[in-house]
């Protein structure tokens, strides 16, 4: 098998009949370049509805004879031990998830699976984003955009997450790094990827990795409180002490007593660190930091916005050919 991906379900029936669809169409691309594709659904708690559209999709692919497909049935779990399973149970030689509500494409995964045959041992790649806002607070307008894949660089890797779920690594890269952390709810990938850029370098793709749409239900929240936390975890792991951030004081101790401390090998914490978590007015501090992300944020949007209107006023003109050939926008057609 060239080529195994993951995906953990949980209340996911919402968005399986456009996952069936996409998984049917990047399995007979990746078939026609002469690859073997693998999925790996890992059902927690399924319910009867998941069921049905799981058996549709599996009656789908052996029709088509496009993958392969396994289905494993288990109580819930977090998303990365669910990974772990479908990891151990895969038997490609490139490995990668797919979240159910993300669309994956043919062209990374080929390109992915021949870069690691010729030696790279984890490839990421630039990837669209869809977010939905609301012009003037009013008008509902779906902003495409590309996130580009940045040239490796190993400090920066592991500030944040590059990538995002478009990974493609080599089975003997997850031997080598080891598993998921289980107790992450959010960042467990990018704990993961901390972890790979100890031992190797990442290999950059050309090809769209895939679209990831933030519909407000999406695992890394932004405002999710947890997000915060599990960051720190990772950086207070590796005593990186510049990347803490203010966070939920009562979480933050709470989940660095609980899981987070890993004992000999985590670093002593300098005074000033703890203090800035969770010492006095802790809890003042994450509040102001919570306002200056929300404005951060705003802002962003309002510039999203304000770009929107010439942009919705030239599409529904139809001049978009025409200020192409004049060279004022990019592309004669729309960005879907």
């Amino acid at each position: 098998m060239d080529i195994s991906l993951i995906t953990s379900l949980y209340r996911a029936e919402t968005h399986l009949e456009a996952y069936r669809r996409h998984v049917l169409d990047v399995a007979a691309q990746v078939q026609t370049a002469g690859l073997a594709l693998e999925l790996i659904l890992v059902a927690n708690e399924p319910t009867d509805g998941e069921r049905l559209h799981i058996r549709q999709m599996q009656t789908a692919l052996e029709a088509d004879q496009v993958a392969v497909m396994h289905v494993i049935e288990v109580k819930r779990e977090t998303v990365y031990a669910s990974w772990n399973r479908g990891m151990r149970a895969a038997s490609g030689a490139c490995l990668g998830p797919w979240n159910v509500d993300d669309v994956r494409t043919a062209d990374a995964l080929i390109e992915g699976q021949r870069l690691i045959a010729g030696g790279c041992d984890l490839v990421y790649f630039p990837y669209h984003v869809i977010r939905h806002i609301r012009l003037l607070g009013r008008v509902p307008i779906r902003r495409r955009s590309r996130v580009r894949a940045q040239p490796y660089n190993r400090d920066v890797f592991t500030r944040s997450m590059r990538g995002a779920s478009f990974l493609l690594f080599a089975r003997d890269l997850y031997q080598r790094v080891g598993p998921f952390d289980e107790h992450f709810r959010i960042s467990g990938d990018f704990e993961w990827c901390v972890r790979v850029t100890d031992i190797t370098d990442f290999c950059r793709g050309t090809q769209i990795g895939g679209t990831f749409t933030q519909h407000g239900g999406n695992l890394s929240d932004v405002g999710d409180p947890l997000q915060a936390v599990e960051r720190n975890i990772i950086h207070l792991r590796r005593g990186v002490w510049q990347h803490i951030t203010p966070a939920d004081p009562d979480l933050m101790r709470a989940c660095w007593t609980e899981w987070g401390d890993t004992g000999a090998t985590t670093p002593a914490i300098p005074a000033h660190i703890t203090a800035l978590l969770w010492g006095e007015n802790a809890a003042d501090r994450w509040q102001r930091w919570l306002v200056d992300q929300r404005r951060a944020r705003r802002r962003v949007l309002i510039s999203e916005a304000l770009r929107a209107v010439p942009r919705c006023v030239i599409n529904r003109a139809g001049l978009r050919p025409l200020l192409a050939r004049l060279g004022v926008v990019k592309s004669a057609t729309v960005d879907r």
